[in-house]
């Protein structure tokens, strides 16, 4: 367990996922016709999770991603640079919040290990689209799990 400086007590959770399958190699892909199906599955599972915010790149992938989640939740998709990504800045601004964040196979785990202050997570190996991270932050304690549905 680490800490994090927190004005507030609230318990705030984090889920953290990568986008989908891609439709190609191209720059900025669609998801696949697996992607989409994988998406639809990510909002069967959130579905009786309460999300407050959703954060997303620019990339039609974690858009596509995000986007099918949250319209299940009828939210607003709030987007983010992968390189401006602080997640103890957002736990700051959001105390008591639930969060999906949709990201990149590489960024998704630096951005945990730079919250936790180790190198806990490895990157997600390019073929592999099912793993959701939930960060629980409750005042200074942060507790993290890697959940395989």
């Amino acid at each position: 367990m680490q800490t994090v400086s927190a004005q507030n007590s609230a318990t705030t959770t984090l889920y953290l996922i990568r986008h989908t399958e891609k439709a190609d190699l191209s720059s900025n892909p669609e998801l696949s016709e697996t992607g989409i199906k994988r998406a639809k599955n990510w909002a069967t599972y959130f579905e009786k999770i309460p999300i407050d915010l959703f954060y997303t790149t620019m990339y039609k992938r974690t858009q596509q991603t995000c986007s099918t989640i949250a319209a299940t939740k009828q939210k607003d998709i709030l987007f983010y640079k992968p390189e401006a990504m602080d997640l103890k800045k957002i736990i700051a601004e959001n105390p008591g919040k639930t969060l999906l964040i949709v990201g990149h196979s590489n960024t998704i785990p630096n951005y945990i290990n730079k919250l936790l202050g180790t190198a806990k997570y490895e990157d997600i190996p390019e073929s592999e689209f099912g793993n959701l991270y939930r960060i629980t932050v409750s005042g200074e304690n942060i507790s993290d799990e890697l959940i395989h549905p």
